[in-house]
């Protein structure tokens, strides 16, 4: 008896510690199962740094100058002496008018200049006789007073005959169109013998000025205070992308009086040389803005920032090793860098890894390699 008494406590001591080495088994593989489903996650910091202010646009390139030549008499036109896109040079001979009819007209008026020039030389030695003969009698006072009215009224009609030369002159110096300034010409929109009219409306073609040139782009307003701000302190650059990818410096010349209220944005134009036109009126412009350098701003990584219904937010990692969604503003992406306004300096944000986390999530925080490789 004694030793079947013996043997059963030695089994319930067994038993026992059988099902204690379970449970502690069970609650381990527990408590791995619990690791295991922990999200993986990389974390970085918010750094504040000095960032240079590079804004990129894009825009077009415009002429600086743009003239559209026309006639500035009704006749036919005669001869063309450029070609269609030719360079041509300010005072270059660009088209001859019929000046037959213009000719004639400068000669009549030529004629009556004359005429009239005559009249007035006898009019005013009938004044001198005049006033040598009032004083013997021969003629009244009111006779001489005549005879001087006649001689003002001729110098008046010789003025305006000289006036009508000179109008005359004008019209015939319209018969030769010369380039107004440097420049590439356009279509033609007129041939040899056509008819052309003064005050046309179609250009017979328009000169263009290649060098320097000219880009249009457009900024968000956000930029207003910091271009103005650069500007002032002579901080302001401006370049734009030339075929082939190489990047022109130009100036910044213009800033309009108005931002746009209906697309919260401000107009510029910058002006760059263009000796070799590969710059192109009309062409698209990719242009890229320095202005000065913005101190202390924070910077993450763009795939740190995520976007949800009500903006910008990034998943700040507390001491618990919980996330939490904080509502950031996002300026700008510069440099690889998310430019941020909301965060501080040194917080802990979740890089890689936070699709799909919520408020409050526990994670587990891994390199951001392995954390994006993670399933």
């Amino acid at each position: 008896m004694a030793i079947k008494g013996k043997t059963l406590a030695i089994g319930l001591v067994a038993l026992v510690a059988a099902g204690a080495f379970g449970v502690q088994h069970w609650a381990g593989k527990k408590t791995a199962a619990k690791a295991k489903t922990l999200p993986l996650v990389g974390i970085t910091q918010a750094r504040a740094i000095d960032l240079p202010v590079r804004i990129e646009s894009q825009g077009h390139l415009v002429p600086l100058k743009k003239v559209d030549v026309r006639a500035q008499v009704s006749t036919r036109l005669r001869t063309i002496h450029f070609r269609e896109g030719d360079d041509v040079r300010t005072g270059q001979l660009l088209f001859t008018l019929d000046d037959a009819e213009l000719v004639a007209q400068l000669e009549r008026t030529r004629a009556q200049a004359t005429q009239v020039k005559a009249q007035l030389e006898d009019a005013r030695r009938a004044h001198e006789r005049g006033n040598e003969l009032v004083g013997t009698g021969y003629i009244s006072s009111s006779s001489l007073d005549t005879l001087a009215a006649n001689v003002k009224t001729l110098e008046a009609q010789r003025r305006a005959a000289q006036a009508e030369i000179e109008a005359a002159r004008v019209q015939l110096a319209h018969t030769r169109i010369v380039a107004p300034m440097d420049g590439k010409t356009g279509a033609l929109a007129a041939h040899e013998g056509s008819l052309v009219q003064a005050g046309d409306e179609t250009a017979l073609v328009s000169v263009l000025q290649f060098d320097p040139i000219a880009a249009e782009f457009a900024l968000p307003e956000q930029y207003l205070d910091a271009l103005l701000v650069a500007r002032e302190r002579g901080q302001v650059q401006v370049r734009v992308q030339a075929p082939g990818g190489k990047m022109l410096d130009g100036e910044l010349f213009f800033i309009d009086n108005r931002v746009n209220p209906a697309a919260g944005t401000l107009q510029l134009k910058a002006r760059f040389p263009n000796p070799g036109h590969t710059l192109w009126p009309g062409a698209f412009a990719r242009v890229e803005l320095l202005a000065g350098k913005d101190p202390g701003v924070i910077v993450l990584p763009p795939q740190a920032v995520l976007e949800g219904p009500d903006g910008h937010f990034v998943y700040k990692l507390d001491a618990e090793h919980k996330v939490h969604p904080q509502p950031v503003t996002l300026l700008r992406i510069q440099e690889q860098n998310a430019v941020l306004a909301g965060i501080g300096d040194g917080e802990q944000v979740v890089v890689e890894g936070n699709q799909h986390l919520r408020d409050g999530a526990q994670v587990q925080v891994v390199d951001a390699a392995t954390a994006g490789d993670a399933p």
